[in-house]
């Protein structure tokens, strides 16, 4: 088979093709800015220090599609949640947008193009897509969907007991779909700035914090809606949940052609089996455990495990099962790469 650039094995794998092997997307903001002597702070706020983390990084090791985001916090604080950076670290949320479910009604939808630091993302997917002139794959990351973007703006505890205490409440549904807008107004926004496709977190919608039944009420319509709009709009959009998704992965499978990030706690074989057959999957190496305090013979192991069990048939992007820390030695990312390019290979 013809070598591909690495842009066209990105947009082959997402149109449901077979590439001439296995690509690889790192989710690897942290260990980027770290490489490029980038203090975190300035990477989630300065468009032109996180394009230059990710342009130094794919430079460097030679992947092929460059994951943009800022940190799980950037829709919720653009809709008026309190953020605290400690230096070093993504942002993190020290007070919600609202107290009660009655104040629902003051949230409004995000302009992109203005509010919070999203204007800071979009920037820096365009100068990617300049400085790269289109030969590398950018997926713009648009963290986070309804569910988890509701918890952010009235706070894990509050949203969870208000779910379990009123789950018939209208003030819930109002909650989600203005954080539906907000979300999906980003995806448009990644797109036009030059995203080849998008993905989301929605980590608080899984099965290590919500039980399936409530996954299945209270999140996956927003995730099957969001398939489907984006969808119209020629958009293909990888959807991630944190931890493991075994027990929702028939739930996933019956979605409309997306993508799933999976964590590495999530049984991959059956991921396959499910989900695998029909959408495409990203991940799932771990990301602490194997990348970042394996050693390189150990990294090279699980990711041909994985490789072995994922290639088949196509529809497969190699990356870790979440954010690769900051420590992680460049030596493991390096077998980790290789590894994709030596037995990745499709005949």
């Amino acid at each position: 088979m013809k070598a591909m650039t690495p842009v066209e094995r990105c947009l082959t794998v997402i149109r449901g093709g077979i590439p001439d092997r296995v690509p690889v997307c790192l989710h690897n903001f942290p260990m980027a800015a770290k490489e490029a002597g980038i203090p975190l702070e300035k990477h989630l706020t300065d468009p032109q220090a996180a394009a230059r983390a990710h342009l130094h990084a794919v430079e460097k090791y030679g992947y092929d599609c460059v994951l943009i985001d800022l940190d799980t916090t950037l829709l919720a604080e653009a809709m008026g949640a309190k953020r605290d950076c400690t230096p070093g670290e993504p942002g993190h949320l020290a007070a919600p947008a609202i107290n009660s479910l009655a104040e629902v009604g003051k949230l409004k939808p995000v302009d992109p193009a203005r509010d919070g630091r999203i204007p800071v993302v979009l920037e820096a997917v365009r100068i990617i897509a300049r400085e790269t002139g289109g030969r590398v794959a950018i997926r713009g990351n648009a963290d986070q969907n309804a569910f988890a973007l509701a918890v952010l703006l009235r706070g894990m505890q509050e949203f969870l007991m208000d779910l379990a205490e009123d789950p018939n409440n209208p003030a819930i549904v109002q909650l989600l779909e203005v954080a539906y807008q907000s979300h999906i107004a980003t995806h448009r926004a990644l797109k036009a700035a030059g995203a080849h496709f998008t993905s989301l977190g929605d980590s608080a919608s899984g099965p290590d914090v919500v039980s399936p039944a409530m996954f299945r009420r209270f999140a996956r319509p927003y995730q099957e809606r969001l398939v489907r709009e984006l969808a119209a709009d020629g958009v293909f959009v990888a959807l991630h949940i944190c931890g493991n998704t075994t027990a929702i992965l028939d739930q996933l499978a019956a979605y409309p052609f997306c993508g799933f990030e999976l964590d590495y706690k999530t049984d991959a074989r059956r991921a396959k089996e499910t989900v695998g057959k029909n959408h495409v999957l990203f991940g799932n190496v771990d990301p602490s455990g194997v990348l970042a305090r394996g050693t390189p013979a150990q990294v090279r192991d699980a990711t041909r495990q994985l490789i072995e069990v994922w290639k088949p048939g196509g529809k497969f992007i190699l990356n870790a099962g979440c954010a690769i820390p900051a420590t992680t030695p460049s030596e493991n990312l390096r077998a980790f790469i290789e590894t994709a390019h030596e037995f990745g290979k499709y005949d």
